[in-house]
């Protein structure tokens, strides 16, 4: 069982740029220590669009995971906000989940909302789908002082196969490459001294390098440890999603072992393909991970 852990309001940007570096805390004797904004992912007249989206299954002993996970990026406006996944059921009706405010985003014009959730045999939602489960088309509506803005894929809907399925993932179009903070945390490995890092790459070409950057001393010192290709896209012991992913995704991880008096990490991830260098680092502002 993995370790509560608390992710600051410093959520993820899911967005890359070029050859920028991974925040303007850094102090000036990192390599590459320039910083500049990172742009919006919304188009112009755009209010709502989705960042990235998951669903695997997963299999370990005796327990099941069946998992969905949601990144979206909305224009902050209004007053009164709310932001759904409209998704499509097995029997055909449409559901919406709301999600969960996480961060701003860039420049304080726009803001990041997102939802994870398990429904596997032996959780709480699982009776809650076990008649009717998901459908594979879902579209994002941004509900602002009672009007709706939808993003669904220019008319089409989104579609991402349900577990069970190789599908598996998919991730905004100019997205290189995005931390997932759903499960980047403290583990019970190590006597609970374990850190793992996961990361969603796009898959430009086959030599790449993913990098994670950080500090345990809030940037005094910066510190580098490459992320290794994972052998499957989920997570547990039997996995159902391929790596890459059928729409060429790919998972990367990487475990730490810090001092045992390290409470607190701030990272970012590079990516380096085909000469060219993309960031997740959370708009500037970085990942926080704190040890409870």
């Amino acid at each position: 069982m993995k370790r509560l852990v608390v992710f600051s309001i410093l959520f993820f940007a899911l967005i890359s740029c070029r050859k920028e570096m991974a925040t303007n805390e850094m102090q000036s004797n990192a390599d590459d220590a320039s910083a500049s904004s990172l742009a919006s992912k919304l188009g112009v007249n755009e209010k709502v669009k989705l960042l990235k989206a998951r669903t695997v299954a997963t299999y370990y002993a005796a327990s099941q995971i069946k998992e969905k996970a949601f990144y979206v990026e909305v224009a902050k406006m209004g007053l009164k906000r709310q932001v759904f996944v409209h998704h499509k059921m097995s029997d055909g009706t449409w559901k919406d989940l709301a999600l969960k405010y996480i961060s701003i985003g860039t420049d304080s014009a726009t803001l990041l909302y997102g939802l994870a959730f398990n429904y596997g045999v032996g959780t709480p939602l699982a009776a809650t789908y076990a008649t009717v489960g998901f459908g594979d088309q879902f579209a994002i509506k941004y509900v602002v002082d009672g009007q709706a803005n939808w993003d669904n894929n220019q008319g089409v809907n989104y579609s991402i196969a349900n577990p069970l399925a190789t599908d598996g993932m998919y991730m905004q179009n100019g997205l290189h490459v995005s931390s997932d903070i759903y499960h980047s945390q403290f583990s019970t490995v190590a006597n609970g001294n374990a850190l793992q890092i996961y990361a969603d790459v796009r898959n430009i070409a086959f030599n790449k390098e993913v990098t994670l950057v950080y500090t345990t001393n809030n940037w005094t010192t910066v510190k580098y440890a490459p992320l290794n290709y994972a052998n499957t896209y989920a997570f547990g012991g039997a996995n159902y999603s391929i790596n890459p992913t059928e729409r060429n995704f790919e998972k990367w991880t990487v475990t730490l072992t810090p001092n045992a008096s390290v409470n607190t990490i701030k990272y970012a991830i590079r990516y380096k393909v085909n000469g060219m260098e993309y960031w997740d680092n959370n708009y500037g502002r970085n990942y926080l991970i704190k040890r409870l």
